[in-house]
């Protein structure tokens, strides 16, 4: 296997990382959460709230997928739809407390993980590897 991975591009490489660290996120919270949803509940703490459409665009899915995953959310109670003002058509989602519960859990398995990969790499390794990755080097 190391010499697979050995040969692998960039991209591959990077691929797989982010895979093998959203599953150990995933595999590790005791909710019923999967990926495409732990990753809307992230962008709406971020955001605060968001529009299908816009959390459609941020995580690169068809507005359907996307809805299909907020309806998901909506009936288990990690968000909340919420007027938008001045606009009586359209709906904002929002985190509920049990949202933002979701995202506290998932931090601190992350920050698990982050100290597990600066004890096997360094610290001055995963800064600059955070330096690296910050940096916009994807632009045209």
């Amino acid at each position: 296997m190391n010499n697979y991975l050995q040969e692998m591009n960039l991209i591959d490489l990077l691929s797989e990382k982010h895979l093998t660290l959203r599953k150990k996120v995933i595999d590790s919270i005791s909710d019923d959460l999967n990926k495409t949803e732990t990753h809307i509940l992230a962008i709406l703490e971020f955001h605060q709230r968001l529009s299908i459409s816009e959390i459609s665009r941020i995580l690169n899915l068809t507005r359907q997928g996307t809805h299909k995953s907020i309806q998901g959310l909506l009936s288990s109670g990690y968000v909340q739809g919420v007027d938008v003002e001045n606009n009586y058509r359209d709906k904002h989602i929002a985190l509920t407390s049990k949202g933002l519960e979701a995202n506290k859990n998932m931090m601190v398995i992350k920050k698990q993980f982050e100290q597990q990969i600066i004890n096997k790499l360094g610290e001055a390794n995963v800064e600059l590897m955070k330096a690296l990755l910050i940096e916009n080097w994807l632009e045209d």
